[in-house]
């Protein structure tokens, strides 16, 4: 297998970052693995928080135990429609894709992508 389809598949469906380990640009993949973990953890930190309050508020019986009103309590939330977790995920997904092209393009300048 080339190595600009290893770095791509590695970047593309493993973690944005890691193709660039393999090309040993160590600081790019550090780039992109913190910029994305760092997003990554703040989408599932403000998920968990706001899912904590609806569980709590089904606890209390404050919400009963029906799938539309638990749904409902999750919207009211902003679990499932928030404009600030989709600008997160959207930027999620743009440096998922950056990271892996940016491998694809940095392993085909290599002279030696034919070699395993």
């Amino acid at each position: 297998m080339k190595k600009s389809t290893k770095v791509t598949l590695l970047s593309a469906l493993v973690f944005p970052g890691l193709g660039h380990f393999l090309l040993k640009k160590y600081i790019i993949a550090f780039a992109f693995i913190l910029s994305f973990s760092y997003l990554l953890l703040g989408v599932i930190s403000e998920v968990l928080d706001k899912t904590q309050q609806v569980m709590d508020s089904i606890i209390r019986g404050d919400i009963s135990m029906d799938v539309s009103a638990i749904r409902q309590a999750l919207i009211e939330q902003g679990v499932l429609e928030s404009s600030d977790l989709s600008i997160s995920t959207f930027l999620l997904l743009i440096i998922w894709v950056i990271a892996a092209f940016d491998a694809y393009r940095l392993a085909k300048k290599d002279p030696q992508d034919n070699i395993d």
